[in-house]
């Protein structure tokens, strides 16, 4: 009875504004419209990487030795075969775990490796070779120690201190005796690769007689052999070593760009692996990285913790290259990882995260957001509310806007619908006409722990009783009021919704005139941030070194959209007064170069938001002129993030030379999973100082890329995009709504187009 009351008076306020709201004239202006894509990006399928939590972490396994895949035609082991440092794991038919056990006095295990006849294990003085639930254990002669096993076509091949010996079952042992130390082996057709301290050599197999070439590969000691490879091109051998990684093709070295010292991500290997796409895997003590094509040529791609891996240590890994995009498992000091993959278009990567919206960050329309129990585990989320609910909804409703423009999908308007309702609400609940709230949250059914009585902030309760509103809203939240009212006003807005924009908009731009361009609190009093007027911007000390052209910015453009929706001449003259008398316009064109502004990600977003309003509802052209020449300005720093968002921005306001190729980028390494994991970067050495407009406390990659969305904490597009590690610790999922607007939007203008 209650929720059909409340939708009873929303529809009759509705209904009451909309008389109230009146129709501004009609004087032929048609907000600016951005030309047709020369080169617009054509959604083709990409290959999508999925990670796989901490929770998926199998109780009672810990840390792995070895992770292995059985070969075709050896039955009876599990896939992947996991191993660790004290035997076999398996299960039985009821799923319950079992580890068949070394004997307890024996030394760690090192390694493991299939061959045709079974599996092997190796301990530093034993072999171990497994038959119907048990172990066969073989000591080694004394004084030989074994560092590990590698797979042979009908062998194993085992890397000892005096030299490399092989096995092809218990009673069939070649123990190497006097050669130089082994420490990694490839069998590739009948030639069986060998390298140790500074050297590679190739034998024919199974390596007793002479080589047919030997060659120092200037690698320290070998991890890691990887033969015929095409990524990053073809090479007959990579040697991957201790003091870096090497090219081999027609028994020569072979200089490779990507393997030049500054370019490798990530030193102290311990074993390589190919790729199914011709490129290769390598784990190492810090992590597992792989050259792959991302959209900008090959380059290296890093598996790292939390979101990759529940251990950086990573002890061996296991793909089967023969498999497309087949899954590749790590094993790790925690236990098993592994990495799965996809084909698939944007359009399709993105359908998931509306799902995750409405299933986990919809709270009565607002969306930020939500904290989990435990870490990691979706199916303890909690909605929760933020100081910017109003900052992240507006790119749901932006997003859900345009995909119904360009889908017609009804679900798409209903979140639209229901966000929007939230988004008028945040003014309407505060009793005031002129004031927005930074968050709302309902009383009955609040899913928050202090929901009788929130102490996150000043709130206040709405003049029904039934809501808890936030105070103390800030310049950012009245910003993106505005930023996304256009669009909604203009492309989905039914006639009602309209009214509702109008007197939203009108109500914030005339109280902020009313009360000298300040925002005032529900208290009556300014609030810590909602200064626009000319005593702060340009004669206080933040305001003439900080924010303060962003500030004139986001005045300007709140009067701009007004005057658009209501043709009410005091916004017109507001503008004039604030651009004449206080050279509001030269503070926006030169906002980005105040002394404390540069590097901030608050301050690209909020003049971003201004630049986007301003661009598309000035209607006045010399002063449209302005606001490009400022646009430019502000951008050429902005683009250095190389975030999808500000390409995105770029090509909507008219900017020169949209970039829809990196937008796409961005979108494409966007992780799926949005957890914000504690992610580590800080040991790669592939990285570089960063922009000096962002050079603060940070790094980029040194081939000129930022580090991808998916290998660092996910933080949004307006923060430090050049930090190297940080996160939220697993125990809070971002909505990604900021994720679907840029491709919606770009979809709507043609700045993406679907494939045939």
């Amino acid at each position: 009875m209650r929720s059909c009351l409340r939708s009873l008076l929303t529809a009759l306020f509705f209904v009451i504004l909309a008389g109230c709201a009146e129709e501004p004239v009609d004087n032929g202006f048609e907000p600016f419209m951005p030309p047709t894509a020369e080169n617009p990006y054509v959604d083709v399928s990409f290959l999508q990487e999925y990670n796989h939590t901490l929770n998926e972490l199998e109780p009672g396994i810990g840390g792995l030795v070895s992770v292995l895949l059985p070969p075709a035609g050896l039955t009876g082991f599990e896939t992947p075969t996991q191993i660790t440092a004290r035997g076999l794991v398996s299960h039985d038919n009821q799923g319950q775990l079992q580890i068949v056990q070394i004997e307890a006095a024996d030394p760690d295990l090192v390694g493991a490796a299939f061959y045709a006849g079974g599996l092997v294990l190796a301990g530093p003085a034993s072999l171990y070779f497994y038959d119907t639930g048990s172990l066969t254990k073989v000591p080694a002669p004394a004084g030989l120690i074994i560092s590990g096993l590698v797979a042979g076509a009908d062998r194993v091949y085992l890397l000892a201190d005096l030299g490399l010996g092989w096995a092809a079952g218990p009673g069939s042992i070649s123990w190497p005796a006097g050669g130089s130390p082994a420490t990694a082996a490839l069998e590739q057709g009948g030639t069986l690769f060998v390298g140790g301290a500074d050297f590679v050599a190739a034998y024919p197999v199974p390596g007793d007689g002479a080589p047919d070439w030997t060659l120092d590969p200037g690698v320290g000691t070998v991890a890691g052999l990887v033969a015929q490879v095409s990524l990053p091109r073809a090479l007959d051998l990579v040697v991957v070593g201790t003091d870096g990684i090497a090219g081999v093709s027609s028994q020569s070295l072979v200089s490779v760009e990507e393997f030049t010292p500054g370019r490798v991500p990530l030193d102290q290997p311990r074993a390589a692996g190919l790729a199914s796409d011709g490129g290769f895997i390598v784990a190492t003590r810090g992590g597992a990285y792989r050259i792959m094509q991302r959209g900008i040529g090959p380059e290296w791609r890093v598996y790292n913790a939390e979101r990759w891996l529940p251990n950086e240590d990573v002890r061996a890994l296991a793909s089967d290259p023969s498999v497309p995009d087949g899954p590749i498992y790590f094993a790790t000091a925690a236990g098993l990882a592994s990495v799965t993959a996809q084909r698939l278009t944007l359009e399709q990567k993105l359908e998931p995260f509306v799902d995750r919206v409405v299933l986990r960050h919809d709270r009565d329309g607002a969306v930020a957001d939500s904290h989990l129990e435990v870490k990691g585990d979706l199916s303890t989320n909690i909605p929760w509310d933020s100081d910017n609910d109003g900052g992240w909804t507006c790119y749901w409703i932006l997003s859900e806007c345009f995909r119904y423009q360009v889908t017609g999908d009804p679900a798409a308007k209903a979140h639209f619908d229901k966000s929007l309702e939230r988004m008028l609400s945040f003014r309407t609940l505060t009793g005031t006409e002129h004031f927005l709230a930074r968050a709302v949250i309902r009383k009955e059914g609040c899913p928050l722990d202090d929901c009788d009585d929130p102490d996150d902030g000043e709130w206040f309760t709405s003049p029904d009783g039934e809501w808890w509103v936030k105070g103390d809203t800030s310049n950012d939240e009245v910003t993106s009021h505005m930023f996304m009212m256009g669009h909604a006003y203009d492309l989905c807005a039914d006639e009602e919704q309209r009214a509702g924009i109008r007197a939203h908009v009108a109500g914030i731009a005339s109280g902020l005139i009313d009360h000298g361009y300040q925002l005032l609190d529900i208290d009556g009093e300014v609030t810590k941030h909602g200064q626009f007027d000319p005593a702060y911007c340009n004669e206080s000390v933040p305001g003439e070194y900080g924010d303060g052209g962003h500030r004139s910015g986001q005045m300007i453009a709140i009067l701009v959209l007004a005057y658009y929706m209501t043709s009410d001449e005091k916004f017109l003259e507001a503008e004039r007064y604030l651009i004449e008398e206080h050279h509001y316009d030269e503070n926006m064109i030169h906002e980005s170069e105040y002394p404390f502004r540069q590097g901030h990600g608050d301050g690209d977003e909020l003049s971003t938001q201004a630049f986007f309003v301003l661009l598309r509802y000035e209607q006045d052209p010399e002063l449209r002129l302005k606001w490009l020449e400022g646009w430019r300005c502000t951008y050429s720093n902005i683009r250095l993030q190389q975030g999808g968002w500000w390409d995105m921005t770029n090509a909507v306001v008219g900017g020169d030379q949209p970039d829809f190729g990196l937008a796409a980028r961005w979108l494409r390494l966007t992780p799926v999973d949005m957890i914000r994991w504690n992610q580590h970067n800080s040991h790669r050495l592939d990285l570089a100082q960063p922009p000096e407009f962002y050079n603060q406390d940070g790094r980029m990659r040194s081939d000129g890329y930022i580090i991808p969305y998916d290998e660092r904490a996910n933080d949004r597009w307006n923060t430090n995009q050049f930090k190297v590690d940080g996160g939220h610790g697993g125990i809070r999922e971002m909505d990604g709504a900021d994720v679907l607007a840029p491709y919606w939007m770009g979809r709507y203008y043609g700045f993406i187009l679907p494939a045939d």
